[in-house]
């Protein structure tokens, strides 16, 4: 006696004595659909497992003593290993003495606004020493060198930029692929000079924090009543100075160098009326460690 294979069969047969037409069997294929299982040849249908399997055959035949063929199984040894990932390789640090590029800035409409209302006008002549450097941006004219007390202030009352590789400011229309062109470039505002004495600054310590996303470190310095005309904010790849003129007379200055490496063209400061918030770009997408600092 010898199984039959037929499916919905099931049955031992003998080979000898079996005829044509002895196997009931189904001839279709399972069907498992919307929770029902039918067979394909049949319209009969359950949602129990169990009466599908005892469903009786649709079709009559010759019983079958030959098993089908299990499907291959994959050989683990042929399948190919995962590609392994390797990590970005890391940039080659720029010096530390690369030249600092000041960022371009922006003010808030909030330090607009109390800017206005504190009317803060320039100092006047009975304060100013001889010593005195004016701080308008683009002049930077000693007062021991000007004769005439008409002397005119020739200055850039915008912004740097920097984009494409050019450089320029934001209130005229001469720009230069080279830094040296761009720091010679005459003032294109003509006006009184902003006298100071930094003999005469306080220099005092700010709370200052840091955060950072994938793409970006972004440092807070906490000061209230800042003087952006007085402020400078530079940096290079891997290096940060800033200096905050803020309240009466005081100076908050941070020379220090980064602990990651970052894109000073793509880079820029917000003042606004309680703090100063400088933007600075990744030049590679990792997490800095948490000194920020070197």
């Amino acid at each position: 006696m010898v199984l039959c294979y037929n499916k919905g069969c099931g049955k031992e047969f003998d080979l000898q004595e079996s005829t044509d037409d002895e196997c009931v069997y189904h001839c279709g294929a399972p069907v498992f659909h919307d929770a029902y299982k039918s067979w394909s040849c049949c319209e009969k249908k359950t949602t129990d497992f169990t009466e599908f399997l005892n469903i009786k055959g649709c079709c009559k035949g010759k019983h079958n003593n030959i098993k089908p063929e299990e499907p291959a199984k994959t050989d683990k040894e042929a399948t190919p290993a995962p590609e392994t990932v390797k990590p970005p390789e890391r940039m080659e640090r720029p010096p530390v003495d690369e030249p600092m590029v000041p960022l371009p800035s922006t003010i808030s409409a909030s330090l607009r606004k109390l800017l206005n209302n504190l009317a803060v006008s320039d100092k006047s002549e009975e304060t100013v020493t001889k010593s005195a450097i004016c701080q308008r941006k683009g002049c930077g004219k000693a007062k021991v060198d000007v004769a005439d007390e008409d002397d005119t202030c020739e200055h850039h009352p915008g912004s740097p930029i920097f984009h494409e590789g050019m450089k320029y400011w934001s209130c005229c229309n001469k720009k230069t692929t080279d830094f040296n062109d761009f720091l010679k470039q005459k003032g294109c505002t003509n006006g009184t000079h902003l006298w100071g004495d930094p003999s005469l600054k306080k220099e005092v310590q700010c709370r200052y924090d840091w955060h950072q996303t994938g793409e970006s470190v972004n440092f807070t310095v906490y000061a209230k009543k800042v003087k952006p005309a007085l402020c400078t904010v530079t940096c290079n790849a891997v290096k940060l100075q800033l200096e905050i003129h803020f309240g009466d007379d005081q100076v908050f200055t941070f020379d220090k160098v980064l602990a990651g490496i970052v894109k000073p063209e793509n880079s820029k400061v917000t003042y606004s009326a309680t703090k100063v918030e400088v933007s600075m770009k990744k030049a590679e997408f990792i997490a800095w460690p948490s000194t920020f600092v070197l």
